[in-house]
């Protein structure tokens, strides 16, 4: 019983063996025709090939300055805050200025009126200036011509007169005192004293009437006559003009009050702290109402304009950067956007790091970017090689063979089959290579990179 049972499976194992083997091929079959869902295809074609050499740094800024005022004084008012975008001559804040404000706005007023003293004299001769001066002329002539006959020779005379009369009288009481006999009482003596003495008076009143009358009369023609020089004179002038001496005396005039109305704006000027270039609002040390001096940073003004980032280089690869080659930078805040640069300083002197030679290549951003700040951390790809207009192949489709120093493709035939083929690779750069030799523009390339090996059918 247990052999016929033997002989069944036997029998049985012999029928399956060939079943399953041939599933089994026709499953491989299967799986062999159908497409490999990680395959990525790609079209060779014409295009730029770009050699890059790359470097981390950090984004910094061109110069960072600190404002302060130039005199001690209160605050009056604080007009940014930090993080502000200022343009050169901004405003930042301002200290109390009420009398520097009005010493500026009394040199604005002298220099207004000494531009119109100037107009004043230099303006045409008036017709009706030059009639009034002759007016002023006729009238100092009647003045003098009137105090002339204000005293005639008929009371000059009769002064005279007057005055001879006195003096004989003094004569006549002298010589009576002189021949009076002796013998007299006191009393007679004393009496002709008296008569001596009275008519010695009016002798003298009778001289000084008539010296007034001469001397008063002198005197008022003097100043009346200066008084006609003094018209005549003006009277010149108005129809002469300005003299080129008042002229330059106006002239100064004008340049002396502009001087007090400029350095009257300087100090008013101080009194606000402006921004010397454009910038971002790094810091504000002050707040309205505090007293700041000299010595004391009231602002601090990040010029971003442009920013840069320096980056280390070896030795190996300086010689290929130059001082204006392209570059892009990106940063790590900022995925997935390249910033357009360009190489700015290279160092003339390496540093020993660990035995490893690097140089500082600054580069500096084409633009502003408002994202961009200050201490960002950056990538720097600097272009040291460059070919337009090339066959190119995407690196991913590329594999290299480093120990026999070739590349291969897979290239799919006109079947759908995939032909590992060796290529001649020039340029290499950093997201693609070109490719001189080995494969022709329209070939159809793929790669799989869904992380299993590609099995490489047909050949």
């Amino acid at each position: 019983m247990s052999v016929r049972r033997t002989l069944i499976f036997l029998t049985f194992l012999v029928l399956l063996l060939p079943v399953c083997a041939f599933g089994i091929n026709a499953a491989q079959l299967m799986r062999a025709r159908q497409p490999d869902q990680n395959l990525h295809f790609y079209t060779a074609a014409q295009g730029d090939v770009t050699l890059f050499v790359t470097g981390i740094g950090k984004i910094d800024a061109e110069s960072v300055t600190d404002l302060s005022f130039k005199q001690v004084a209160r605050v009056a008012e604080v007009i940014v805050q930090p993080g502000d975008v200022v343009k050169v001559g901004d405003v930042l804040a301002v200290l109390a200025h009420d009398n520097e404000q009005m010493n500026y706005d009394r040199a604005v007023l002298n220099l207004q009126l000494a531009q119109l003293q100037k107009q004043d004299v230099i303006k045409p001769v008036d017709q009706s200036a030059i009639e009034v001066a002759e007016a002023n002329l006729k009238s100092a002539q009647g003045a003098y011509l009137g105090i002339q006959n204000a005293v005639s020779p008929s009371d000059l005379q009769a002064a005279q007169l007057r005055y001879q009369q006195a003096l004989d009288l003094k004569a006549q009481a002298e010589k009576s005192r002189t021949n009076a006999a002796g013998g007299q009482v006191d009393q007679a003596y004393q009496l002709l004293d008296a008569q001596v003495g009275a008519a010695s008076f009016n002798a003298e009143i009778a001289r000084l009437q008539l010296e007034s009358l001469k001397s008063g009369n002198r005197g008022v023609l003097n100043a009346a006559a200066g008084r006609i020089v003094q018209a005549q004179r003006e009277l010149d002038r108005v129809k002469a003009g300005p003299t080129q001496a008042q002229i330059d005396q106006a002239n100064i005039a004008v340049q002396q009050a502009q001087l007090q109305v400029d350095q009257a704006a300087k100090v008013l000027a101080d009194m606000s702290l402006t921004a010397p270039s454009d910038g971002i609002v790094s810091a504000v040390n002050v707040q309205a109402g505090s007293v700041v001096s000299p010595a004391l940073p009231v602002v601090e003004i990040t010029n971003v304009s442009p920013l840069h980032v320096v980056v280390q280089v070896d030795e190996v690869d300086i010689h290929k950067v130059r001082e204006g080659s392209l570059a892009k930078v990106k940063v790590d805040a900022l995925p997935g956007i390249e910033l357009p640069a360009t190489i700015g300083s290279i160092a003339l002197v390496g540093t020993n790091d660990n035995g490893i030679i690097n140089y500082d290549v600054q580069v500096q951003l084409d633009a502003n970017d408002p994202r961009v700040r200050s201490g960002m951390t950056a990538e720097a790809s600097v272009v040291v090689e460059q070919k337009t207009n090339v066959l190119s192949v995407p690196n991913e489709y590329i594999r290299l063979d480093r120990q026999h120093d070739t590349a291969y493709v897979n290239v799919v035939d006109n079947n759908g089959h995939l032909q590992e083929t060796e290529v001649t690779l020039g340029l290499q750069g950093d997201d693609a290579s070109e490719v001189v030799d080995g494969i022709q523009k329209g070939d159809v390339l793929a790669v799989s990179l869904g992380g299993d090996k590609l099995a490489i059918l047909g050949g």
